[in-house]
């Protein structure tokens, strides 16, 4: 009796407490949320907990929030076995070249052939040999046929070495050195003949650089990743070995084995006591065989543009020197390469025909209203030969005339106070603000530039008419029983210079200069 008493006395002695501890708990759950500070705690205390069954909790001590030596140790591991990779990235003074490598590496044995053929210095050795037309025409082939040859295959090989790369540059390039001061202060730049003194660190203090090292780290454990072709090609386009492919698999086996631990994931959760931190890796993927193809492109037509205006310049510079003298003769006061200086400032619409449209001025001035005035005031005037045929040549001299007189009117409007020169000159401040102004300022531009490649090509027409009509009394002076003018002998004593000499210099200059304006509108 008294045993089943003391039992049931006991019995009602516990009952209370259960029921106590199970509303305390029903009242925790429910108001835990009103203390928010107490809550955290019990979270960072079970992340504690969690961080201490992790395979690397010797990484981190969570009651003095310190990173310990062990993780220290990882990072001279690291730092060690990338070293030489690292210092080959650092010493290299042009980077670009690494995607230069990865390129070439993919191309085929024809396109290698035909990268070597389109080579700057190649190009430039065969313009001196070969006429521009054959050259360019050559060229353009080429780089249809070189580009065309990548086909997807060996795209998307270049992608993924290039994406491996990168990924393994960015690895071996990360900041281990920083990250070990942190932990030995008196620690000296690949130091790795004994292994440092390493002291715990304070985590707050390293969390960033923490932060940093998974994000480069985990990414290297993507097992898309071929690293076998990575390798190989290091193996032909590097003299020496960045990293062997051993270490390189041991590197990242033991990087995965941290990620799939989560180890270093929980211990930045508990340092910042942020409990949804989770490392993020990214891969900004752009194909860069598209790139270099048109750069490749647009480099070679540049370059083949560059050689024909060189080659137009030192045409026209020695066609100059034979006509006139001088390598650029100016007679245009308004209409000049000067007016394009503020233009080009602003991303504007230019002048294109400065230097043909005072050559044609010129020309007009020193050779018309001379010497082939001279010869036509002679032989069309006083020749005696049938008007039909002399009408053409006549014509033509006289719209030349005509000509002198409007490209004179054209400069003056291209003046300050000339009625297009003051449009750009009043609108172009407010181009900043105004597209307006940009628009009116490309439209006068646009229509003095079709202005005077009209009279380019009216001029060069109407010389085109004279010189093959001289050509023709040419070849009737020298006849024995001349067909076209009767009275050569007559016509000999207004000249100075001998008639024939006379007129073949004529001819001579005009062909010189129609050849000249040729090279600007053809």
């Amino acid at each position: 009796m008294d045993s089943k008493k003391t039992s049931s006395e006991s019995s009602s002695a516990n009952k209370p407490a259960e029921k106590e501890s199970f509303f305390q708990s029903l009242l925790s759950s429910l108001f835990k949320s009103s203390n928010p500070e107490a809550e955290k705690k019990r979270r960072l205390k079970n992340l504690a907990k969690t961080i201490s069954k992790t395979k690397y909790h010797s990484f981190y001590r969570p009651s003095s929030g310190e990173m310990l030596a062990p993780f220290g140790k990882l990072i001279f591991d690291l730092y060690k076995a990338v070293s030489s990779a690292q210092t080959f990235f650092r010493n290299t003074q042009n980077p670009a070249i690494f995607k230069r490598q990865i390129i070439n590496y993919v191309l085929s044995d024809n396109q290698l052939a035909l990268l070597e053929e389109l080579d700057e210095q190649k190009i430039l050795e065969l313009a001196k040999t070969v006429p521009f037309g054959k050259l360019s025409q050559d060229v353009e082939h080429k780089l249809q046929v070189f580009t065309n040859d990548f086909n997807e295959t060996r795209a998307t090989k270049a992608d993924s070495l290039e994406k491996a790369f990168s990924l393994f540059q960015d690895f071996c390039e990360f900041d281990f050195y920083m990250i070990l001061k942190k932990f030995d202060s008196s620690y000296q730049e690949f130091s790795f003949n004994s292994l440092p003194r390493l002291e715990k660190v304070n985590a707050e203090y390293i969390i960033d650089d923490l932060k940093d090292f998974l994000t480069v780290a985990y990414s290297i454990t993507d097992d898309t990743i071929d690293w076998n072709a990575l390798f190989d090609m290091f193996k032909e386009t590097q003299s020496r070995e960045l990293i062997s492919a051993g270490n390189w698999k041991k590197i990242i086996a033991k990087i995965k084995s941290i990620q799939s631990s989560k180890s270093l994931d929980l211990i930045v959760q508990h340092i910042s006591e942020d409990f949804t931190y989770e490392t993020k890796t990214s891969y900004h993927h752009a194909s860069i065989i598209e790139p270099y193809i048109e750069k490749f492109e647009n480099d070679t037509r540049n370059l083949i543009a560059k050689i024909e205006a060189e080659q137009k310049e030192s045409k026209a510079s020695s066609i100059c020197m034979q006509i006139f003298g001088t390598a650029s003769p100016q007679s245009l006061k308004y209409y000049t390469s000067e007016f394009n200086a503020p233009l080009e400032k602003k991303g504007l619409s230019v002048l294109e025909y400065t230097e043909p449209l005072n050559y044609l001025k010129t020309f007009l001035v020193e050779f018309v209203k001379k010497s082939i005035r001279e010869y036509y005031d002679v032989v069309v005037i006083r020749g005696q030969w049938d008007a039909t045929l002399s009408a053409p040549m006549s014509n033509a001299y006289q719209e030349l005339l005509k000509l002198s007189d409007e490209i004179t009117g054209f400069d003056e409007m291209m003046a300050e106070e000339g009625s297009m020169g003051v449009k750009v000159k009043t609108l172009l401040p407010k181009t900043a603000h105004d597209a307006g102004a940009e628009n009116i300022i490309n439209r006068v531009v646009s229509d003095a530039n079709e202005s005077a490649r009209g009279y380019i090509i009216q001029g060069t027409q109407n010389l085109i008419v004279i010189g093959k009509t001289i050509k023709q009394l040419i070849e009737d002076y020298v006849l024995p029983k001349p067909v076209l003018v009767a009275n050569w002998k007559e016509l000999e004593k207004f000249f100075e210079t001998p008639l024939k000499e006379f007129s073949v210099d004529i001819y001579k200059k005009i062909y010189l200069f129609v050849q000249l304006m040729q090279n600007y509108i053809s």
